[in-house]
């Protein structure tokens, strides 16, 4: 099985669920659910921002996406 990041699985998962009409599907959407900038967002996905506070927003946003990170 291919191995994914981090990123491809919440870009994957945002694409479903746009073809379904659910939310989220977008970038965007994830910022304003969590109060963030969408560049914030950005960095989230590729890992390039670290820290505490920051693991703990992947591990929301994943939840809110649909994904196990």
């Amino acid at each position: 099985m291919v191995n994914l990041s981090f990123k491809e699985k919440v870009i994957i998962q945002l694409m479903r669920n746009k073809d379904a009409g659910l939310e989220p599907s977008s970038q965007a959407e994830i910022a304003r659910k969590f109060g963030i900038s969408k560049a914030y967002v950005g960095n989230i996905l590729d890992k390039t921002q670290k820290g505490p506070k920051t693991n703990e927003l992947r591990k929301r946003i994943a939840s809110y996406v649909g994904i196990e990170n």
